[in-house]
């Protein structure tokens, strides 16, 4: 088949799950036409990996944080009146681009250009992604959000409305529809092991106070920081800032624990490492907030409400982890045989 996958940039896990995808279409031989949406360039891993493949970027939906490393629903209303022109020109672009590729699918996850009905309307589409699961009704949601939920089910509509199919997954098996989260072939082969460190991963310096606090209390326990453009000063001399993310992965395999936002992709790759995993969502990111509450109703992982040490006096369910592990290296087989068999309806 001649497939166009969409994909957004914005973050890491989107493009980790193509890659995990990506050895099952050439397997069988499909033709890729990959489009890439968002602000931010891919990281070079990505790029490396989809070198062979036809692709393009887009602009994508902004989303402006504020001082306290929080979502400003302000400035991101501003910032998306502002770039609407850019992004309309996107649709334009993308839709003469698929036209002329003349595909039989298109795959799109949580992009806004291959999922809107305005690109390529008459090509069958396919959602996929972890985002649905966090707007579905059937599913229990956090208690006083209901403003975030509604913007998030808005930008959910902005996302996805142009899509015939939507496929759920989710790092804890919600139903017997639900599928497993889609690690990248280098994270399956990954071998996990406990050096000790504590990983961080996180873009806002607003979110590290509790990360320093524990560093400055236990100086024999190395700090590994990634997602920040450089070291800050006054840094206690156990912490690591480290800038060069192809070492991510090794360093995330070896941990202790991680720390970081409620990323889907850190929460199932931590999960799969059998990893303790402690979360402090963005506030009024409204998938982060379920994601943190559904890691804590399972049992796989803390929300950090303040005191890390707290936090990290949890211990991994081992049961749960052996339980699920083979569920989870089954992730990209399942998504990938589900596409193949909506796309022949």
């Amino acid at each position: 088949m001649r497939i166009v996958y969409g994909v957004q940039s914005t973050g890491k896990g989107h493009l980790s799950r193509l890659l995990g995808l990506l050895p099952l279409f050439q397997r069988d031989g499909h033709e890729l036409l990959v489009l890439i949406t968002g602000r931010w360039d891919p990281p070079k891993y990505f790029l490396d990996a989809i070198s062979g493949v036809r692709h393009r970027r887009f602009p994508g939906l902004p989303m402006v944080a504020d001082q306290a490393g929080a979502i400003s629903k302000r400035g991101t209303v501003k910032a998306f009146a502002t770039q609407l022109p850019k992004l309309l020109n996107s649709f334009h672009k993308a839709n003469r681009l698929i036209s002329a590729f003349d595909p039989d699918l298109i795959v799109s996850d949580f992009d806004p250009v291959t999922g809107s009905p305005f690109v390529a309307p008459n090509v069958y589409k396919i959602g996929i992604g972890n985002c649905i699961a966090a707007v579905r009704w059937d599913v229990e949601h956090p208690a006083g959000l209901r403003r975030e939920r509604f913007s998030a089910r808005v930008v959910d509509r902005l996302g996805t409305s142009g899509l015939d199919v939507r496929l759920t997954c989710h790092f804890y098996p919600l139903d017997a529809e639900c599928l497993p989260p889609i690690l990248r072939p280098e994270t399956l082969a990954m071998k996990a092991e406990n050096r000790g460190h504590l990983l961080v991963y996180y873009a806002f310096p607003e979110l590290l106070a509790p990360v320093i606090a524990y560093a400055e209390r236990h100086p024999a326990t190395p700090v590994i920081i990634y997602g920040q453009r450089a070291r800050s000063r006054g840094l206690p001399p156990n912490v690591r800032v480290e800038m060069d993310s192809s070492r991510f992965l090794g360093d995330f395999a070896a941990c202790d624990a991680f720390v970081g936002t409620a990323g889907f992709q850190s929460i199932a790759e931590g999960f799969y490492f059998g990893k303790k995993l402690v979360v402090q969502p963005i506030e009024g990111h409204y998938e982060q907030m379920w994601n943190a509450t559904e890691l804590e109703k399972h049992g796989m992982g803390r929300w950090c409400r303040g005191d890390l040490e707290e936090a990290l006096g949890q211990s991994v369910d081992a049961a749960l982890h052996d339980e699920l592990v083979p569920w989870y290296r089954s992730g990209a087989e399942r998504h990938y045989d589900r596409i193949i068999h909506c796309a022949g309806r």
